[in-house]
């Protein structure tokens, strides 16, 4: 199975994190694109573990609720494994060759620069740059083991739809990111760009350079210590504990005991992201703008804590927000910060 497709399919954009399956529906529409549906169905824990599938039962009964309470009418889904997975390496290729002759080249490459055998991955290619203009084809090669893509397949089919294309998460992000930069206050052209993704046990920070990803970093803090304090502070079970969180029905001592002091320690963990960036020898001095997405990003007066804190204009990042190609009606904006990478999924489904 390849990781990239070259076909265009009716299918949904599934996202599958260690909290939560979240599910888009996207479809054409003038001048770019409309999110008609959505669902976001929580996990139950260690369903998903190190980015990967633990338990494939409980994460397809996820996708399959979701799907319902969805109502999409689509069999197909596009998913993605997780960029920890995933080798990728870049090569030149002479420009000019056909299709079968670029394909010759790649797998001679790849089974120099892949660490696995070629037999126990998936492997693709595209060409990202150079193509027809006389120069060098720049072919980036992409190769995910084989286990880790059945898994994924395996949940989707699971639950009654096909894969269609497997992609990579950080692919995936990349494009959630091109939608968001549009509806910003200025142009990014130029600028260095911090995306931070709140999840349920992991905090991802990818830094972008004219729309690129020029450093990524994994960091373990998530929205799940919020909802262990919850948990124990007012004596109710997990699963309780995160939808009074994702609500904000609480007691009026939980915004000053617990809320709080968890905005202020993803401030914290903002910047000390941030300054493994720039202590990375990469040549950037600063950073010019934040963005905030995942599900902590919900969480009221968070953009303005981290702001205060790090100093650097902080955003939560929205990719249906005015100026981008994607429209949204109400009950898909509600969920937008938590859609970002799912909408890089889906619009590889629009048709």
């Amino acid at each position: 199975m390849r990781l990239f497709s070259r076909k265009g399919h009716r299918a949904v954009g599934i996202d599958i994190g260690s909290g939560a399956v979240k599910l888009l529906e996207v479809t054409v529409a003038r001048g770019g694109y409309r999110a008609e549906r959505c669902a976001i169905e929580p996990l139950a824990r260690n369903a998903v573990v190190e980015h990967g599938i633990s338990d494939l039962e409980q994460t397809s009964d996820a996708l399959r609720r979701a799907l319902r309470n969805s109502r999409t009418r689509r069999k197909k889904a596009v998913v993605a494994v997780s960029s920890t997975h995933v080798v990728s390496r870049k090569i030149s290729l002479p420009a000019g060759l056909s299709e079968a002759e670029i394909e010759q080249q790649v797998m001679i490459e790849a089974a120099q620069h892949i660490p696995h055998p070629l037999e126990e991955v998936n492997l693709d290619y595209r060409v990202t740059g150079g193509a027809r203009s006389g120069n060098d084809d720049e072919i980036m090669i992409t190769a995910c083991r084989k286990e880790i893509v059945e898994d994924y397949v395996a949940v989707v089919e699971a639950a009654g739809l096909s894969a269609a294309i497997v992609d990579v998460g950080g692919f995936a992000v990349e494009r959630g990111f091109a939608f968001v930069a549009p509806t910003l206050a200025q142009s990014l052209e130029g600028k260095v760009v911090a995306l931070i993704d709140f999840g349920d046990v992991t905090t991802h920070l990818d830094v972008f350079h004219n729309g690129t990803v020029i450093y990524s970093r994994d960091q373990n803090f998530g929205g799940r210590i919020l909802t262990e304090n919850v948990r124990a502070r007012y004596g109710i079970g997990y699963p309780e504990a995160e939808a009074a969180k994702r609500s904000g029905e609480l007691p009026q001592n939980y915004e000053v005991d617990l809320l709080e002091p968890f905005r202020s320690s993803m401030a914290r963990e903002v910047a000390r992201g941030i300054e493994f960036f720039l202590s990375a020898g990469r040549g950037y001095g600063s950073v010019d703008a934040l963005l905030v997405c995942g599900g902590c990003g919900q969480l009221p007066g968070v953009a303005e804590v981290i702001e205060a804190h790090a100093g650097i204009p902080t955003v939560i990042a929205n990719p249906f927000a005015p100026g981008s190609r994607i429209t949204a009606g109400k009950a898909v904006q509600r969920q937008a910060s938590l859609l970002l990478k799912a909408a890089g999924l889906a619009v590889r489904g629009a048709g």
